[in-house]
């Protein structure tokens, strides 16, 4: 069904804006997604779609192909830049329900990430982004990490979001039942008792922890690494971003188990 919406003051419209903080998408257990390649990898993965959003100029020109049996609302366009994050809003967003939280259940032949209480929506979108291109079995979050439905967050995966598993609120304790299953957990720091991570053994069973953006890993999960890793900084650079180092672990994971 097409709505129209021309009001601020309509209750649907003052729903899908608050959508951008935590605080609302807690509560109503819906997010939104935005933009044209976004709103298709959900469709396509047929996520729990609630409605679909559209500016008046997107509805008359654009071609999209809007799915069959979801409510459309066709939002004023003085009205729709107040419902994106972006800066040019592409004039399309999907608001979706929040599915059930996941049990995590790991297969011993893939690799995994854990973030450890990373806080950047940025940071953490590249991580899952980048998980899903080098191949992993999914990504873990620790209690602390960031929202995983902050909009950034599923903007900056680039529709990996809906391709990998991704376990919210992952503890320690957890962790620690995973390396007696035969996980063998490697963090990724800059303490002196590390090591070149292209010196790691990461053909094994691996869970790889990427940490905090100022704090680095948790003194709770250093003392469950089996080892630890760093990525050698020749320059005069402080330490690599979080999503960054991400990828160059991954990547090495990745190319290790391809025997290169």
């Amino acid at each position: 069904m097409i709505r129209q919406i021309q009001s601020s003051q309509n209750d649907k419209y003052k729903h899908f804006k608050a959508l951008k903080q935590k605080k609302e998408r807690s509560l109503t257990g819906q997010y939104t997604v935005e933009g044209v390649k976004s709103v298709k990898d959900a469709i396509e993965a047929r996520a729990d779609i609630f409605a679909i959003l559209v500016s008046e100029e997107f509805n008359s020109q654009n071609e999209f192909e809007l799915p069959q049996n979801t409510d459309i609302y066709v939002i004023s366009d003085k009205l729709f830049p107040a419902l994106s994050t972006t800066e040019s809003p592409s004039g399309i967003i999907a608001v979706i329900n929040i599915k059930e939280k996941q049990n995590v259940i790991l297969n011993i032949n893939k690799p995994y990430v854990y973030c450890d209480n990373i806080r950047d929506p940025g940071n953490l979108g590249t991580i899952i982004r980048t998980a899903d291109a080098a191949g992993f079995g999914g990504i873990m979050l620790s209690p602390e990490c960031v929202d995983i439905y902050n909009p950034k967050t599923v903007r900056s995966s680039m529709g990996s979001f809906f391709h990998i598993p991704i376990f919210e609120d992952v503890k320690y304790s957890q962790i620690q039942e995973f390396k007696s299953s035969g996980f063998s957990v490697v963090c990724s720091l800059l303490d002196n008792d590390t090591i070149d991570y292209t010196l790691s053994d990461m053909k094994k069973p691996l869970i790889l922890v990427i940490g905090n953006e100022a704090n680095g890993i948790s003194e709770e999960m250093k003392l469950l690494a089996d080892e630890k890793v760093k990525i050698p900084i020749d320059g005069k650079a402080e330490s690599l971003n979080a999503g960054v180092a991400a990828a160059i672990l991954m990547y090495e994971v990745n190319r290790q188990r391809k025997g290169l």
